[in-house]
């Protein structure tokens, strides 16, 4: 079964579904085929905890069945989630329809996976022996100060590069090249002087 590469989330009830660090590590695990079962043994934990948490990722459309087995006379149902990436509706745009917990929890989940992916990139990685593109895995962290026709014309520009991102999924799924992580975090500072602070 072929998934479409994104899918986006943009009703309340399925973002609150997914404002849940639990249902978050199953949505993550289950980017390949398992069964509650197996999901149980890798979290450590009983398998009747488990099941209220799929339940709702399946009736809200998150994950679906893609192969059902009886062993022993039980029946096993293999998950999956119905699509590679989710693209979540801000959260800001919904104003008191969603908590600050909410957001909070769906926003830390983004930065911790990406924290744990990154830290595996990052060991993995042969020796760095030049400064030239490209160049990865990095990190670059910048402040900018934007009027706000600026602010505008650079948001545009980062929504390009997002959208960039899922042309070129589809034009690659078939084909050798390789898979690469790209995680854009945009805000407005406090107010004060900062420092410009980079790495990379």
């Amino acid at each position: 079964m072929k998934l479409p590469n994104v899918k986006t989330i943009d009703d309340l009830e399925t973002i609150k579904v997914l404002a849940d660090e639990r249902r978050l590590a199953l949505l993550r695990m289950l980017a390949k085929s398992q069964t509650v079962k197996e999901l149980s043994t890798a979290l450590d934990l009983p398998q009747s905890q488990l099941y209220y948490h799929v339940n709702l990722l399946e009736k809200h459309g998150l994950i679906q069945v893609v192969d059902t087995k009886v062993i022993s006379g039980i029946i096993e149902k293999h998950y999956r989630t119905t699509a590679h990436q989710f693209r979540i509706r801000n959260p800001m745009l919904m104003g008191s329809s969603i908590t600050n917990a909410e957001t909070t929890a769906i926003f830390s989940s983004f930065l911790d996976e990406t924290k744990e992916e990154m830290q595996e990139a990052f060991r993995k990685a042969p020796p760095r022996t030049t400064d030239e593109p490209p160049l990865h895995p990095f990190i670059s962290r910048k402040s900018v100060r934007l009027t706000h026709d600026q602010l505008v014309q650079f948001h545009a520009k980062l929504d390009a590069l997002i959208k960039e991102c899922d042309i070129r999924w589809e034009e690659n799924v078939d084909t050798e090249a390789e898979e690469y992580s790209l995680l854009v975090a945009f805000f407005q500072a406090d107010s004060g002087d900062k420092e410009n602070d980079h790495g990379s």
